[in-house]
């Protein structure tokens, strides 16, 4: 498997960033488990917590979908988009807020709706399978 993170250039390791900020203040949902999630990728793409904090939000969307788009790479503008989903649906809520920012910034960038779709669909798998777990540990037997 293709380690994306490891393919950012430097300008889109900040894009990537910036995209889970965004997402973080889309409904407000800077947990500290969020913000811990948001230190360990910055630190895997070779960001310190120093470094982090002088990477700004976004204000809107339009923003980071200009900033998205210019990413030439169709494979990293995907990631970056499925990183947002990821870390969206990380607390098992996706509210439409969230979910219209992401297709609006995703569209804009270049992205078909029916990967956008896609992306969604599989985050929603995966929440199924974690809860499908959960209830396999809980039920008796």
């Amino acid at each position: 498997m293709i380690d994306y993170k490891q393919s950012l250039g430097e300008d889109e390791k900040v894009i990537f960033l910036r995209a889970l900020l965004y997402i973080l203040g889309v409904e407000k949902r800077a947990s500290d488990h969020n913000k811990n999630y948001l230190i360990r990728q910055a630190e895997q793409i070779g960001f310190d917590q120093k470094e982090l904090k002088n990477i700004k939000k976004p204000k809107k969307a339009d923003e980071l979908a200009k900033e998205l788009k210019t990413v030439s790479d169709v494979r990293l503008k995907r990631f970056i988009l499925r990183e947002m989903i990821l870390l969206a649906v990380a607390d098992h809520e996706l509210t439409d807020n969230e979910m219209t920012n992401i297709y609006e910034i995703g569209i804009k960038a270049g992205i078909k709706e029916e990967k956008i779709n896609d992306f969604f669909l599989w985050a929603a798998q995966g929440l199924e399978w974690q809860l499908e777990g959960s209830r396999l540990i809980e039920k008796d037997i």
